[in-house]
């Protein structure tokens, strides 16, 4: 049993480095999402013939496949200082990404701080992502399309990015916020 736990976690680990669901491996090999599934699982025996299939399908070959060191863990943990700043702008806003550059990551988490009067720009903008977030702290105004939102402490949000929106901080104090997009759109 160790033996298939081992296989399945790595086929597991290559499959999802690849971004294919497992009925998509299932549709590429003519194996059945179950077996896949169980296999993974570590709860199902592998032909040579079998894993071979699934193997070509992943991009690899055998001696690839058990010639290489097993993937560490992914980083769990992000320290403060790890944090890294992508808003690019001198504006009075700052966006703080956690687990940037992370490999297959499906979303984008952001530490969100706005000073005084800091907004994203006049414009509307958007993005192909779904985005969500909660006001920790002051007040922040949302535009999405042609309704105004002002979110205090505790008030959160939760729309389609393609949508024109914008942020804003109208008042006289900072506002700090956690936000999240998925797919990572910036």
């Amino acid at each position: 049993m160790a033996d298939e736990l081992k296989i399945g976690r790595r086929l597991k680990s290559l499959r999802e480095k690849k971004q294919l669901s497992l009925r998509a491996l299932a549709r590429q090999t003519g194996i059945a999402v179950s077996f896949l599934s169980a296999l993974e699982n570590g709860q199902n025996n592998v032909s040579v013939a079998k894993l071979k299939t699934i193997l070509d399908a992943l991009g690899t070959n055998l001696g690839a496949f058990f010639g290489q060191a097993p993937e560490p863990p992914a980083k769990v943990v992000y320290r403060k200082q790890e944090l890294l700043e992508i808003s690019g702008q001198g504006n009075g806003i700052s966006f703080l990404e956690v687990a940037a550059g992370r490999p297959g990551r499906a979303l984008q988490l952001l530490v969100e701080r706005y000073k005084p009067g800091a907004d994203t720009g006049p414009e509307l903008y958007r993005h192909d992502a779904e985005e969500a977030g909660v006001v920790l702290k002051g007040t922040l105004e949302l535009t999405v399309e042609d309704q105004i939102f002002e979110l205090g402490a505790g008030d959160g949000y939760y729309f389609d990015s393609r949508r024109p929106h914008r942020f804003r901080n109208r008042g006289k104090s900072a506002v700090e916020a956690v936000s999240v997009n998925t797919p990572p759109s910036f």
